[in-house]
């Protein structure tokens, strides 16, 4: 079928990743139904996409994504594919189990169980589910120096372990393997007509789609980026991937697209250091913006990472879906004449 035979479910749909989706699907021409969970995530995705807007991007009010009942008025006959982007945020919650272990596993499942009972079979096609790098990671090994991460790694952590742990982040990761381990347990289970693809980035980084008028809006991990803005030195590398949001929308996308990568896991990643970053920043950015960076030790990023932490391999979804990941340089430039513009726009707000 063309893409604009072709509806395809995206949830959380005011995401920073499922925003780039949106866009890369609508601009191939396929017609999107995305899931917000309140009016004012609506209204962003409305105001993202103003000439998309309806009938070819339309939004379904869901405020709870962790039953299939609740994802009836989303999913219908028309609907021939679903990219699942939604996750509890990487917040502080009461109980690490009840308010983010048990949502994230719910949300992924129920999807699959609601496109079972309401999607038509003979026309849903595929499931992209949106995983993450800490789904292979063990952390028990960090920082694991000289191993070489791939798809076919394991994050070993129990529901056990991870709703014990006291640290909100080390549970969302958690919660990335655990949802992911669900997914493929209920195919295995239940067989269905249609596949899955899991897709497992690293950080992400690159410009947001969506307009955003002050720095404590950009709740993506390009947040980090700014952490480096004045500051006097260089954080500790604690993770040793990235890609760029655009590339992993168009990876998503093909994912549906390409049948090469049915039944599968990906690992999307290419390398990282925060002394690569500098570099390039301090390089290319103008009026003085990279000097506000520190200097840390140039040219030594590469090495310095072999020596101290993990390496990821993300060769293989370039081989099987056919997209290549963008330069380095351009990821961290285009970030940062982001957060600057952010920051230039808050100036002139006062």
């Amino acid at each position: 079928m063309a893409p604009s035979d072709h509806t395809i479910l995206v949830t959380g749909a005011n995401g920073y990743i499922a925003l780039h989706i949106i866009q890369t699907l609508l601009t191939a021409g396929y017609n999107v139904r995305g899931t917000v969970r309140s009016q004012k995530a609506a209204t962003l995705v409305q105001s993202t996409f103003p000439t998309h807007h309806s009938p070819r991007l339309t939004l379904s009010l869901v405020p709870d994504l962790t039953t299939p009942t609740s994802l009836s008025a989303a999913i219908d006959h028309t609907i021939t594919g679903a990219i699942h982007t939604a996750s509890p945020a990487c917040y502080p919650v009461p109980s690490i189990a009840n308010d983010m272990l048990h949502p994230a596993i719910a949300s992924a499942t129920a999807l699959l169980d609601a496109i079972h009972l309401y999607a038509d079979p003979s026309r849903f096609e595929k499931v992209v589910h949106l995983s993450s790098l800490s789904a292979m990671l063990d952390h028990a090994q960090d920082p694991r120096t000289g191993y070489t991460y791939t798809a076919r790694d394991w994050n070993p952590v129990t529901f056990a372990q991870a709703a014990g742990l006291a640290d909100h982040v080390a549970a969302y990761t958690a919660s990335k393997a655990l949802s992911e381990r669900a997914v493929w347990e209920w195919m295995e289970e239940h067989s269905p007509t249609w596949g899955i693809v899991c897709l497992c980035p690293s950080m992400v980084l690159g410009p947001h789609v969506e307009r955003i008028d002050a720095l404590e809006g950009v709740r993506s991990t390009v947040r980090f980026l700014w952490g480096l803005v004045d500051a006097g030195r260089l954080p500790q590398l604690e993770f040793a991937g990235m890609v760029d949001v655009r590339d992993l929308a168009v990876m998503m996308v093909r994912a549906f697209e390409k049948s090469g990568g049915d039944g599968k896991r990906f690992l999307v990643a290419r390398e990282f250091d925060w002394q690569s970053v500098v570099d390039v920043a301090r390089e290319g950015l103008e009026g003085g913006q990279g000097e506000r960076l520190p200097v840390g030790e140039p040219g030594t990023g590469r090495e310095m990472t072999e020596k101290t932490i993990y390496k990821v391999d993300g060769s293989e979804v370039e081989e099987v879906l056919g997209v290549s990941y963008r330069g380095f340089e351009e990821t961290i430039l285009d970030s940062f004449k982001m957060l600057f513009e952010i920051e230039q726009r808050e100036k002139e707000d006062r």
